[in-house]
Order: C-alpha cells, then sequence, then structure tokens
C-alpha cells in the first residue's frame, strides 16, 4: 500500500506545480488582454507612440506566456486563447494603420489558431475604422478599400471549414463576421449614395446660378 502513496504522493507533487504555473499563465494572461485592449484604444485614437510603448510590454508578456505553457503538459492552449487572440487583434490594427505588411502567426510567435481567432476580432476593428471615417467624413475611396480588405479576410475564413472541436469555434465566428461585414457594406453604400446625392444636388445649384 505504501507504493501506491508515494505513487499519489509524487502525483500531487506535479499538479501542485503545475497548478503554480497555470495561475502564473492566468494572471499574465488577463495582464496581456488588459494591455490589448489599452493598445487598441490609443490607436483608434491615433496615439500611436502611447500604443508602441505598451506594444513592446505585450510582446514580453506573450513571450513569458509561451515560455510557462512549455512546462505544462499538455500545453493550456484553452486558457491561453484569450490572450493571444487580443494580442494579434492589437498588432493587426497597428500595423493597418501604419500601413504595414499583414503580420504572420510566426511574426507574432502564437499558435496559428490564436491567429485566426485574432483576424476575427481584428475585423470588428475593422468595421469601427470605416464607422469612424464615415462619422468624419473622410474620403470614401479609403471606406471602400477597408471594406474589400474585410472581404477579403472573410473570404478565406470561410475555406478552413473544419470541426469546430479542432478550431475552437472558428466557424462560429467566421459567422459573425459575415454578419458584421454585411451590415458595414450598408453602412458604406448608405454613406456613397449621400456623398452622390450632396455632389449632384450642388451641381444643379451651380447650374442654377448660371442660369440666374
Amino acid at each position: 500500500m505504501n507504493y501506491i502513496e508515494d505513487i499519489f504522493s509524487e502525483i500531487r507533487e506535479k499538479l501542485e506545480k503545475d497548478n503554480e504555473i497555470r495561475e502564473e499563465i492566468l494572471k499574465i494572461s488577463r495582464k496581456s488582454i488588459r494591455t490589448s485592449s489599452v493598445i487598441i484604444r490609443h490607436l483608434h485614437r491615433r496615439e500611436i507612440e502611447k500604443a508602441e510603448l505598451l506594444i513592446q510590454e505585450n510582446k514580453e508578456l506573450i513571450s513569458n506566456l509561451n515560455e510557462l505553457s512549455e512546462k505544462l503538459d499538455p500545453s493550456p492552449f484553452g486558457i491561453l486563447l484569450g490572450a493571444y487572440q487580443e494580442y494579434a487583434e492589437s498588432m493587426f490594427l497597428y500595423s493597418f494603420l501604419n500601413q504595414k505588411p499583414f503580420l504572420t502567426y510566426k511574426d507574432l510567435n502564437i499558435p496559428y489558431l490564436a491567429y485566426l481567432h485574432g483576424i476575427t476580432d481584428y475585423i470588428g476593428e475593422l468595421r469601427r475604422v470605416i464607422l469612424d471615417a464615415l462619422r468624419k467624413q473622410k474620403s470614401i475611396a479609403f471606406a471602400l478599400e477597408t471594406l474589400d480588405f474585410m472581404d477579403d479576410l472573410y473570404s478565406l475564413l470561410i475555406t478552413l471549414d473544419f470541426p469546430d472541436g479542432l478550431t475552437y469555434n472558428l466557424r462560429k465566428k467566421t459567422d459573425f463576421v459575415r454578419n458584421l461585414t454585411e451590415k458595414t457594406r450598408g453602412d458604406v453604400v448608405l454613406a456613397l449614395n449621400r456623398e452622390n446625392l450632396v455632389e449632384t444636388i450642388n451641381e444643379l445649384l451651380e447650374d442654377y446660378r448660371k442660369k440666374n
């Protein structure tokens, strides 16, 4: 009986150690998620320097998470997903606003599934960029170009038709992206029609003035 107790004692020690690592992962994950949220807020306000300072901090947090996750078997991907996808979302937005090339999951040093989930969240940020541009009456051309980019990303996402158990319900998020993209298309078309209407009215008024 003693040898069985020894086995359980050994397992208990391993579980206690793993639990300590898990708690540290959760702590860092929460901090990274909060940091990503603040980065995105700074980016939408075009406070690029403030965002860049936090980006460096967030990269270190992600690196710490990767190191800790390697100490657990199996890797705790489920509890890391939130931090990874929020980090990816913030980095995608940073690259877009600074006209940098689209990042790969290797660039971000995160798992490819978290990368894909980050893209679905990022598309929501692109909608916000478009609506902000329309609200401030900026270039319709920019809004159309960004909408096309949203479409391109969605078109790629729907090619990944795999079981939800494998992709952590990516298909459900992709369906949400479709609705979001269509809703954004309606907003852009409405703004385009309004701009065309204003131009037409101005032309008619100019013709009227010339004739009178």
